[in-house]
């Protein structure tokens, strides 16, 4: 016969065994991709995470910064992060004074990896988005860290009778920098010349550093950021499609500001922009321009709308459908 003590002992080992272990946490590891410049932050959204290699990317108070070129894993109970530290591109800063790209600065690898920032920066903004085409068009005025040079194009793909790939166009996913991009490439004039090598241009019948047009540049931002306006012209054109068909085209005498969003596009006879930021007192201007090449021109309200070149604006919330992570500031 069992006594009172024996029957509370097993009482207590009986409840032991019953409740649940309150220091075990069960989940399923989730994996993800960070890609950063040198000195670049991101917000995980959560504290609890620990680098591997804090000389790489150190975590601080919910935010991971990219220290020096390298790869690391950031974890936490049930997410890990596998964090790409890089140098051969910027955080999104606007630097006036950037120096011209060269040819063969980049290796086949390197543009590769480039393309596959290119690629994470506009699924992070949303693909088929606003925000997306805005992230490729800021990729190359604010991320990369060369300056490229205008060029009349040789050709469009979509012309009945000057056609060219490549040479002041580039209609293709990712950057004109290495020679293995000319497998791409369909039709060849006088090239093929990545972006940065000369290359002669039918328009000044001389050489000159191949990059892009304005069109082109538009379009190239367009395409890669998952939208297909075809590989067309500024405008206006009366009797061919171009870039002032794809939005509601509206003179700038008929705009006050706040009908303006990032994204829209601008021009006037002959050249196309886009709005690539706002503030509370100027709108930022991204183009690729004969007279100063690939830049960001900035205006105040005031200026653009009254003292400026630009005519019109497209208004482009029919064609994107969506605004994605949509920022009006970097």
């Amino acid at each position: 016969m069992l006594n009172l003590l024996t029957i509370m002992l097993l009482g207590v080992i009986y409840g032991c065994m019953r409740m649940p272990n309150r220091q075990t946490v069960s989940c399923e590891i989730e994996e993800r991709t960070i890609y950063l410049a040198l000195n670049e932050k991101y917000e995980l959204g959560e504290e609890g995470f620990e680098s591997d290699d804090p000389l790489i990317a150190e975590v601080v108070d919910g935010t991971v910064v990219g220290k020096s070129k390298g790869e690391t894993i950031i974890s936490s109970s049930c997410v890990q992060y596998k964090v790409n530290v890089s140098d051969l591109y910027t955080d999104e800063k606007l630097e006036m004074n950037k120096e011209y790209l060269k040819p063969y600065l980049y290796s086949e690898e390197e543009n590769r990896y480039l393309d596959e920032v290119l690629s994470y920066l506009i699924d992070k903004a949303g693909y088929q988005t606003r925000a997306g085409a805005v992230e490729a068009a800021r990729f190359l005025l604010l991320r990369f860290p060369y300056k490229l040079k205008y060029f009349y194009e040789n050709g469009r793909l979509t012309s009945e009778t000057d056609v060219a790939d490549g040479e002041g166009r580039y209609y293709h996913y990712g950057l004109y920098l290495s020679k293995y991009k000319q497998k791409e490439l369909s039709v060849i004039q006088n090239g093929p010349a990545v972006w940065g090598e000369d290359m002669f241009e039918d328009y000044t019948e001389t050489y000159n550093q191949n990059g892009l047009d304005c069109s082109g540049f538009i379009t190239w931002a367009l395409y890669n950021a998952g939208f297909d306006p075809q590989d067309i012209g500024a405008g206006p054109s009366e009797d061919k499609y171009d870039l002032t068909d794809i939005g509601e085209k509206v003179a700038i005498e008929d705009l006050d500001i706040d009908m303006i969003k990032t994204g829209d596009l601008v021009g006037f006879d002959g050249h196309v922009g886009m709005v690539i930021g706002k503030d509370d007192q100027k709108i930022y201007i991204g183009e690729m321009y004969w007279v100063k090449d690939l830049q960001v021109r900035i205006f105040t309200y005031e200026e653009f709308l009254n003292d400026s070149p630009w005519e019109y604006v497209m208004l482009m919330d029919d064609f994107y459908q969506a605004d994605g992570n949509l920022s009006d500031s970097w």
